[in-house]
């Protein structure tokens, strides 16, 4: 009896066994399948502002007026450098052109009210772009990289240049 138990229970694991590698390869067969309509319909190329229509960025994304925050340290003269926060207001004309007003506070130069500015900029279709701003009286332009977030409505910016400037803004659609 103990060879007819023996032989019992090998045939019972060999069937355990066949049922687990069945259940594990309809498990891969229908994961496999998931992930393959997954692929399907995810479309191609997604961006930072994508819609999910397979609409990049452009120029044109970034249109009307934007209200911002602004701080970091700036240059204050030859080699001195300070603190500084403001607001402000930039308009966005669709075609990479934008126009500016703000109000600042250094450390060291004290307040600043209204000061216009305009510069240029340029979209690239993943949603980042560099914008180039003119400040009347200032004799170097201001550079920055910046990236377009939740559809357009915010511009996160960093400004590249001149140096000793670290300077960021946040920006949003108003």
């Amino acid at each position: 009896m103990q060879l007819h138990s023996s032989v019992t229970d090998e045939s019972m694991r060999t069937t355990k066994i066949k049922t687990v590698r069945r259940h594990r390869v309809i498990q891969a067969a229908v994961a496999t399948g998931v992930v393959a309509m997954v692929v399907v319909t995810v479309p191609r190329g997604l961006t930072a502002q994508d819609d999910g229509r397979g609409r990049a960025c452009a120029n044109a994304t970034l249109r009307g007026d934007y209200g911002f925050i602004v701080s970091g340290i700036r240059g204050a003269g030859p080699g001195v450098a300070e603190s500084f926060v403001g607001t402000g207001l930039r308009t966005y004309d669709g075609h990479g052109n934008f126009t500016h007003v703000d109000s600042s506070h250094g450390q060291l130069t004290g307040a600043a009210r209204d000061r216009e500015a305009f510069g240029t900029y340029e979209v690239n279709a993943n949603c980042t772009g560099t914008a180039r701003m003119t400040v009347p009286g200032v004799p170097f332009p201001v550079e920055s990289s910046f990236v377009i977030v939740d559809r357009g409505a915010q511009v996160n910016e960093a400004v590249m240049s001149p140096q000793p400037n670290l300077v960021t803004a946040i920006a949003r659609r108003q």
